[in-house]
């Protein structure tokens, strides 16, 4: 007599539930971590930075270029000398994430398309919502941010590296710790950082809206208005509107602090990075109409970028 597996297995209790969905924060740390898995450059180009400064502080040699050099035996340029090694330090880092973290934006939501891997995201229970929130994320915060406490880091290893040549006597002393100036150093840091997210975060929802549309070539889509407007404005009107606009985006919170008036070195000496707290004027940006009608066009941008990528038919 024949008999399935089924038929002598033995009576018990049985559920045809689903299984239960995963909350949204879970499903959100699970897209991050695949941003970084997927695009290690985010990680890679920065470490890769740290580990050059590492290099250049074991081997190196320091010179400092201004109009006359400070005065190593007082006690006041020797930190101010180390707060600013700490700004300096932290400005390739800087450098390299902005152009790395651009890429990443503009590339994303276009690669996923290319490689086809959008078939099987989009075949998981994930919104397009949550899936480009995470990539903004990712690119907008959480990398400069990242980045902040990497510049840190690298600071704390850069003055350990040269306080053991001190120490070796192959090194002058041309630095000295002042943990209240490394904290104001790293208050002017982060403020800024924040700021120029906030500022910025139109170009980044102007990147992933890009990356979301273009068929192919989204670099050339993407750049192929800023060079074409500005020339085309001039040669029909005579006016470069389109181009100080552009300008202003791009540089306008400099203007908006008063990066100007800071006074870090002069002929008469150095001064800490911290003392730009007292000089940066962080109301006026806050209070400018043109920094928050920026954060509405941001969200604009993002939700024409998460319909996209929802009705897109190429994928």
């Amino acid at each position: 007599m024949n008999s399935t597996l089924a038929d002598t297995a033995p009576d018990g209790p049985r559920s045809d539930a689903a299984p239960a969905a995963k909350e949204p924060g879970a499903v959100l740390l699970t897209l991050v971590r695949r941003e970084f898995w997927e695009h290690r450059a985010l990680w890679l180009a920065p470490l890769c930075v740290v580990a050059l400064l590492a290099l250049c502080a074991a081997i190196g040699r320091i010179h400092i270029d201004v109009d006359e050099a400070p005065d190593l035996s007082s006690e006041s340029q020797r930190v101010a000398i180390f707060s600013i090694i700490q700004l300096v330090l932290a400005a390739p880092l800087y450098i390299v994430i902005m152009f790395v973290g651009s890429y990443y934006l503009l590339d994303c939501l276009y690669a996923e398309r290319k490689d086809r891997s959008i078939l099987f995201w989009k075949s998981l229970p994930v919104s397009d919502g949550l899936t480009v929130c995470a990539k903004l994320l990712v690119g907008l915060v959480l990398v400069p941010f990242g980045v902040f406490g990497l510049a840190l880091l690298a600071h704390l290893v850069f003055t350990a590296i040269l306080g053991a040549r001190v120490a070796l006597g192959t090194l002058p002393p041309v630095l000295a710790w002042n943990t209240y100036e490394w904290l104001r150093t790293d208050a002017v840091m982060l403020l800024a950082t924040l700021l120029v997210v906030l500022w910025w975060a139109p170009i980044a929802g102007y990147l992933l809206l890009v990356s979301a549309a273009a068929r192919r070539a989204p670099i050339l889509w993407a750049t192929l208005p800023f060079v074409l407007g500005p020339v085309l404005e001039w040669v029909a009107f005579g006016t470069r509107h389109l181009l100080d606009f552009i300008d202003y985006r791009a540089n306008g919170i400099w203007w908006l602090l008063g990066v100007e008036k800071t006074r870090i070195v002069t002929k008469h000496g150095l001064y800490s990075v911290g003392t730009a707290l007292e000089v940066l004027d962080f109301r006026a940006l806050l209070t400018s109409v043109d920094l928050w009608l920026g954060l509405a066009v941001t969200a604009g941008l993002v939700y024409a970028a998460i319909r996209i990528r929802r009705y897109r038919d190429d994928a």
